[in-house]
């Protein structure tokens, strides 16, 4: 008889997941719930391909504007 490793209890707004704790390390499972919630956040976006477009630009330019000084410093 299977017997899953893992159960999921749906409970009105929450979603309750129980596994051993020797099934995953807590860096790997922070790394798995960071996903799920960017996902969810992806998923209820509004955000064009033309809005994100210029939104990646802009933290291209904040991003190059604080290290430009590390990289052309003499």
């Amino acid at each position: 008889m299977y017997t899953p490793s893992y159960q999921v209890n749906v409970e009105k707004k929450d979603v309750i997941v129980r596994f051993r704790r020797d099934m995953i390390d807590e860096t790997t499972l922070g790394l798995f719930l960071d996903y799920l919630e960017l996902e969810s956040i992806r998923k209820r976006s509004k955000l064009t391909e033309k809005q994100a477009t210029e939104l990646a630009k802009e933290i291209d330019a904040a991003v190059w504007k604080k290290l430009k000084p590390v990289y052309l410093e003499k």
